[in-house]
C-alpha cells in the first residue's frame, strides 16, 4: 500500500467524512500521483503559509480548513485561493481536508482544546451533536490557571463566579450558545463569538473565555501528527 493510501485510511478512520455537515467540503481536494515522503500540516492555506510551504519538498498537505469550499466555476489568477491552488497543480502536491468531521470527531478539536487544562473531569458529555463538551470539574477550577495554560484574547466573566462546570467548543461557538445556556454550566470556553452571542450569555450569568478561532483549533494539527507519526515520512506543522 502507497503512503498516501495510509494517510487517507487513518484519517478516514478518525475522522469518517461522512459526519462532516453537508454544507462542508473535506476530503482529498487535490490528488497527486508522485510518492509522498514529506508532509505538511496546517489549520488553513494560504499566501502566508505558502510562503512557508514553499520553502520545503513537501508531498502533501493536510489542512483543518477547506482550501475548496465551493464549486470552481472558473480557474483564475487575481484571488488568493486560484494562487495557492495552481501552486498545488504546478508542483503535483496533494491536499486533503479534514473540517467539521474532525471538530465532532472522537479526540478531535475540542477534545484536543481541552487536553490543554489537564482537567479533573468528574462527567463529560457532549455540548450538541458530536460538537463541544460539557464537563463538571471534580473540584471548581481558578480562573488565573485557566488563563496561564491557553491565554484568551478577551473574557467576560461575572462577579464572584465559581467555575466548576465548563462548557468548550475548538473554532467558533456561535451555534451552540442556547445549548450552552441549557447546560447550565458556568463558563463557555470557545474561539469565537459574535457580539449579541456575548450579550445573550452574559444575560444568561455564563463566564466567556474568547480563545481566538486560531488559537483554539492550533492544537489539533499536534494531534494529526501524533496519528501519522508511524509513517516513514517526515511530518510538520505550519502556523
Amino acid at each position: 500500500m502507497s503512503v498516501k493510501h495510509d494517510i487517507l485510511s487513518v484519517m478516514s478512520q478518525w475522522a469518517p467524512e461522512d459526519t462532516a455537515e453537508a454544507w462542508d467540503n473535506v476530503g482529498l481536494q487535490l490528488d497527486t500521483q508522485k510518492p509522498i515522503e514529506r508532509l505538511a500540516i496546517m489549520l488553513e492555506f494560504n499566501l502566508d503559509t505558502w510562503a512557508v510551504f514553499n520553502e520545503y519538498d513537501y508531498d502533501f498537505v493536510i489542512c483543518h480548513h477547506p482550501l475548496i469550499f465551493k464549486p470552481i466555476q472558473r480557474l483564475g489568477h487575481d484571488e488568493w485561493q486560484d494562487q495557492v491552488l495552481r501552486n498545488l497543480i504546478k508542483k503535483d502536491i496533494g491536499l486533503y481536508v479534514s473540517h467539521t468531521n474532525l471538530d465532532r470527531a472522537l479526540d478531535g478539536v475540542t477534545d484536543m482544546l481541552m487536553r490543554q487544562y489537564a482537567f479533573d473531569i468528574q462527567r463529560e458529555e457532549d455540548l450538541s451533536n458530536g460538537y463541544g463538551k460539557c464537563i463538571e470539574l471534580s473540584e471548581p477550577a481558578e480562573l488565573h490557571l485557566l488563563l496561564d495554560k491557553v491565554p484568551a484574547v478577551a473574557q467576560i466573566i461575572p462577579n464572584e463566579l465559581e467555575i466548576k462546570t465548563i462548557a468548550l467548543c475548538g473554532g467558533s461557538g456561535k451555534s451552540f450558545v442556547q445549548d450552552v445556556i441549557k447546560s447550565g454550566v458556568d463558563l463557555f470556553i470557545t474561539g469565537e463569538l459574535g457580539y449579541h452571542d456575548i450579550q445573550t450569555l452574559r444575560q444568561a450569568k455564563v463566564g466567556i473565555l474568547l480563545l481566538g478561532h486560531y488559537q483554539s483549533e492550533a492544537f489539533i494539527c499536534e494531534g494529526i501528527k501524533q496519528r501519522l507519526e508511524h509513517l516513514e515520512i517526515e511530518i510538520d506543522i505550519i502556523k
